[in-house]
């Protein structure tokens, strides 16, 4: 998923706001329905499955829903594969996780709906706007360690806890995708890596992975939240970079001295030399608190992550009082040609609708999940192009070209037609004066 821009402030009270969401259109091949809820766009999509924006239509909330990619048909093994990523998301309770809201793995394209929170990742406000102090990474240090505590004591690993599955809303923190996560009682057939930057050596060796996984996963996270980069030198191969972590190889220039004695413990190389979660959440939880989850006032979140965590508050808010524009999906005509191999071109839409007025409560807001994508991803840049669709007459500007298209193929063929009529016309003529003669 691409990386939302940041929006400014608007000059005036009424000047134009750029939407922080990211939303694609629905194409040719995604459904409008799932389940019971109505697909309004598409948030994220990986090689496996896709995330949608979707609106229920028993009360008309907002939830994330998921659900495999697959272009040959669904097999067995996927199938089974996310019936058990829907038992173990489904058993996962905390406030500060992602809350299942329904699934049918036995559909025939499996589905699963999770609350959707309308928020920035930690890697998406570190990458637009810079990295935290000693301070704020202690506080975020300190919550994650309380969700994995809670995690951990009911018998989940997460194995790939990473910058870009934090999400941070108001409220505080919320740790998502648990789709190769697993439990002490799950039997695994294989095991999967997360982003190699983030993982474990035992992971990135192929070994078992444990609670103290998720530990090292945790201090590369909060490493790369102090300095910008994940703690290891830089390289261009997966490869290396897989050995690397398989060894432990951490690069610590630029980690402040403050947070050596905190972080560098949850880099150990082996397991048995991290510090266990309840020690790591005492470490962290500053003298004279209690060590609890904080919401982001109480983090001291820099002032530049504020302005970005207020715009997607700010959206999805709008949001749930309406659908964007292009609720009904648009059927795009073509697919864009993609830009590269690995990231294809994605057609934004402008989903910018009239303000609101404010109703509820400050705390009265849409919850989960994901902000991916990865990605990921939702909404429109202020400068967007020229073929993003707009309706007008019942066609989007995609669909009138091709209807331009068309009628231009339809007056050559009717050109040609009239000729070859002519040419024949002419022929019977010489043919009957000959006869004639």
């Amino acid at each position: 998923m691409s990386t939302p821009t940041t929006p400014n402030a608007p000059d005036t009270p009424d000047a134009p706001r750029p939407s922080a969401i990211r939303l694609d259109p629905l194409s040719r091949d995604d459904p409008d329905r799932l389940g019971d809820y109505r697909l309004i766009g598409r948030l994220a999509s990986g090689g496996m499955g896709r995330v949608y924006l979707g609106r229920s239509t028993a009360d008309g909330s907002l939830a994330a829903v998921k659900t495999l990619l697959a272009r040959d048909g669904i097999g067995e093994v996927e199938r089974r594969r996310f019936a058990r990523e829907v038992d173990l998301a489904q058993r996962v309770r905390g406030e500060h996780t992602a809350r299942v809201l329904a699934a049918d793995p036995e559909a025939a394209r499996p589905w699963m709906a999770i609350r959707y929170i309308p928020a920035p990742s930690l890697a998406e406000l570190v990458a637009s706007r810079g990295v935290a102090d000693e301070a704020c990474v202690r506080r975020l240090g300190a919550s994650c360690a309380a969700v994995l505590l809670d995690l951990h004591e009911g018998g989940i690993v997460h194995r790939d806890l990473k910058p870009q599955n934090i999400l941070l809303p108001t409220a505080g923190l919320r740790l998502i995708d648990f789709g190769i996560s697993h439990a002490v009682d799950v039997t695994r057939t294989h095991l999967t890596l997360g982003t190699i930057a983030f993982t474990s050596p035992e992971q990135a060796r192929g070994e078992p992975s444990t609670a103290a996984s998720d530990v090292y996963s945790l201090g590369t996270t909060l490493f790369h939240l102090a300095v910008g980069r994940p703690p290891y030198p830089e390289t261009g191969n997966d490869l290396r970079l897989l050995a690397l972590v398989a060894r432990a190889r951490i690069d610590t220039t630029d980690l402040p001295g403050g947070l050596r004695e905190l972080i560098l413990p949850c880099l150990a190389l082996e397991p048995n030399d991290r510090p266990r979660t309840a020690d790591l959440l005492g470490a962290f939880t500053e003298p004279g608190r209690s060590p609890s989850l904080l919401n982001a006032a109480d983090l001291r979140i820099p002032d530049g992550w504020r302005v970005l965590i207020d715009a997607y508050e700010h959206d999805g808010l709008r949001l749930v009082a309406a659908d964007p524009p292009f609720a009904h999906p648009t059927i795009v005509a073509a697919p864009p040609e993609p830009t590269s191999p690995a990231q294809p071109a994605a057609t934004r839409v402008d989903h910018t609708a009239p303000e609101p007025a404010p109703q509820g409560r400050s705390g009265d807001r849409p919850a989960d999940w994901p902000g991916s994508r990865s990605g990921h991803r939702q909404g429109r840049r202020p400068s967007e192009p020229a073929d993003t669709p707009r309706r007008f007459a019942g066609l989007s500007a995609t669909g009138w070209r091709a209807a331009a298209r068309a009628g231009t193929a339809l007056t050559v063929l009717v050109v040609y037609t009239l000729l070859l009529l002519a040419v024949l016309a002419v022929v019977v003529v010489i043919v009957v004066a000959v006869a004639r003669e």
